[in-house]
């Protein structure tokens, strides 16, 4: 499922169980509007399931349809009483996770197609127009110099290569979409999403926006803290996660959140002074959310950011590049106009 449709789904489901709908009437009746053969079926399949007795979580599992995330935050839902809060949040989520992937395909897509033209526009210049001023230079006894002619060459080179592998990436597109019935399709900007995330400085922002929200999940549900911790060890890179282990052991031993939290080296600053007043007042619950909520508007701000200096980025690039080619030509003709007294 893409992050439009997980959004609605994750909507609905918090819909369901807030009026108390039994969860596998709740599903069916949503397999009846489904627009998709597919999408029925498997919504049908998974009320089945949870008549049987099954969680939501081990449901969705099952299907292979869900991201991980939203199965590990369902199973925390679930065993917390808190899966209706659970599913609210992450159709919040997985909103914004869809508007930024929107965004990065706008982004993304209109520089890619000025680096098309302007590479087919290099290639015909470098290739058509440039061995016509080097005749013409030639027969005025003078020649371009070895740095221009190695500009040509490379330049051809690369904007012939450029040419092609966007030739293979649009008809890649093309062929995907024609295979795709879902007009929405945002794969790609997806996963690009998600290298974002993991890849960049934003990835410690993320692990501590999840620890955070399922920090604040198991104090509203009453649970120990050191639980909260082992819930969020699942959500997070395997570095991150032995030092919830060692954070959830010091839990275990008596040492409150803050200093066990302070330990990770994970959390500084105005974070911990929050969490240790909020500890202190017996507010952690709101303190945990407020500091989910401010990581989330962090990180939608740090990406919308970076899709912001990208198309710049590419228009700098490409100016620059025939900027060069423009000097690698005009040299030559400055040359001659000098020499003949112009």
């Amino acid at each position: 499922m893409k992050g439009k449709e997980l959004s609605g789904f994750c909507m609905q489901v918090a819909l369901l169980l807030d009026s108390g709908v039994p969860l596998e009437s709740g599903l069916v009746v949503m397999a009846e509007d489904a627009e998709r053969e597919k999408d029925k079926k498997l919504l049908l399949q998974m009320a089945e399931d949870i008549e049987l007795g099954e969680g939501l979580d081990s449901v969705m599992e099952k299907t292979g349809e869900f991201p991980p995330y939203l199965v590990e935050m369902a199973g925390i839902g679930h065993k917390t009483g808190n899966l209706e809060r659970v599913m609210r949040s992450m159709s919040n989520y997985y909103s914004k996770e869809y508007s930024i992937s929107k965004n990065i395909r706008n982004a993304v897509s209109y520089p890619l197609m000025m680096v098309g033209m302007l590479m087919i526009v290099l290639f015909v210049l470098l290739t058509k127009v440039m061995p016509i001023f080097e005749q013409v230079y030639n027969q005025l006894g003078t020649e371009t110099s070895a740095l221009t002619k190695q500009i040509v060459k490379v330049g051809t080179i690369f904007s012939g290569t450029a040419i092609v592998l966007l030739a293979v990436m649009a008809l890649s597109a093309i062929v995907v979409s024609l295979k795709k019935t879902n007009s929405d399709n945002l794969t790609w900007a997806e996963k690009l999403l998600e290298i974002i995330k993991e890849k960049s400085a934003l990835s410690k922002a993320v692990v501590k926006r999840r620890i955070l929200a399922v920090m604040a999940i198991s104090e509203a549900s009453g649970l120990k803290p050191e639980e909260g911790i082992k819930f969020a060890e699942k959500l997070v890179p395997e570095k991150y996660a032995k030092l919830l282990e060692e954070c959830a052991f010091k839990l275990e031993t008596g040492e409150n959140s803050y200093e066990a939290l302070k330990d990770t080296g994970l959390f500084t600053g105005m974070d911990l002074q929050m969490i240790k007043v909020g500890n202190r007042a017996g507010k952690s619950e709101m303190v945990f959310s407020a500091l989910s909520d401010r990581y989330e508007e962090n990180i939608d701000e740090a990406i919308d950011l970076f899709i912001g200096r990208f198309e710049p980025s590419i228009v700098i690039a490409l100016a620059l590049i025939v900027g060069l080619i423009l000097v690698s030509v005009m040299l030559p003709l400055i040359s001659i106009m000098t020499s003949i007294g112009m």
